[in-house]
């Protein structure tokens, strides 16, 4: 009998430090305001201090600053890798000097080339993300000739970019930023043709969860959990590595038994082409 592995998708569980960020249940205002266990299956600790929902204000770095020093000194202890969701290259820089170890870029990696510095620095891992616009605007009436010859086009730059800072391919993650820009055809296009974004050979990172091109009948938020599983499922079948996501538990329970369905097709193809 063959033995299925483990998941190998890997999970990011979000927790926004933030008053505003739009799953009231995924905001960390001290350690009491949120169920932490509901965590342990993540593998990583996406913690960001700075709202990146449609219409979204930005947030000085200062104030940025100051929830992430609150965090440092109150916030919980995870095992997991921390990554920190920030576009702010001295934000990531002390976060990155403070026990997190990786870093998750709206605006993938910027135009300066500050935060790949950063990331080469301290050898770690960087999701570049593709956002048409910025969160005040990205939603004013986005548009693409070719949504997914545009996101090939980012991604071969960007990840050209980084490498001419010194960070390493192993360190890349790509992440097609559903929702940034895009409308509800626009994602999902995106979700239909993920495997065409893995031919750059790097983690592919897709965060679908309870965003509001998943609503049915104006359903809120906190309603789309079922949606969620449903697109994140297809997602995974298309080529997703790594799942950012506000339920941890019950995408772990989805993905355990998407991976193991997945797998058992993989091994009966595989077992078909070596008898061939």
């Amino acid at each position: 009998m063959i033995e299925l592995q483990k998941n190998t998708i890997k999970i990011m569980g979000i927790l926004n430090s933030t008053p505003d960020s739009f799953f009231m249940e995924s905001r960390l205002i001290d350690n009491n305001s949120i169920d932490l266990q509901k965590y342990n299956h993540a593998d990583i600790i996406d913690v960001g201090f700075e709202s990146s929902r449609p219409g979204a204000n930005p947030l000085s770095e200062n104030d940025e600053m100051i929830r992430l020093d609150n965090f440092l000194t109150h916030g919980p202890n995870f095992k997991q890798t921390l990554s920190i969701d920030s576009y702010k290259p001295k934000v990531a820089q002390i976060a990155l000097e403070n026990g997190f170890n990786m870093i998750n870029d709206i605006k993938g990696g910027g135009k300066d080339g500050k935060m790949l510095e950063i990331a080469a620095i301290f050898k770690c891992p960087i999701v570049l993300m593709h956002m048409l616009g910025n969160p005040v605007t990205m939603q004013i009436k986005p548009y693409y000739d070719n949504i997914m010859d545009e996101l090939k086009h980012f991604f071969e730059t960007k990840i050209e970019f980084a490498k001419s800072f010194g960070i390493e391919e192993s360190q890349i993650i790509i992440d097609p930023g559903i929702g940034f820009g895009k409308r509800i055809i626009h994602n999902d296009t995106i979700i239909n043709n993920l495997s065409e974004l893995k031919q750059f050979g790097v983690p592919l990172l897709i965060g679908i969860s309870r965003k509001s091109f998943i609503s049915i009948d104006d359903d809120g938020v906190e309603d789309r959990l079922p949606a969620t599983l449903g697109a994140t499922a297809l997602a995974v079948k298309n080529g997703a590595d790594i799942i950012r996501v506000h339920d941890v538990v019950e995408n772990y329970r989805m993905l355990s038994v998407v991976s193991r369905i997945i797998q058992r097709k993989n091994i009966k193809e595989q077992m078909v082409t070596n008898e061939i």
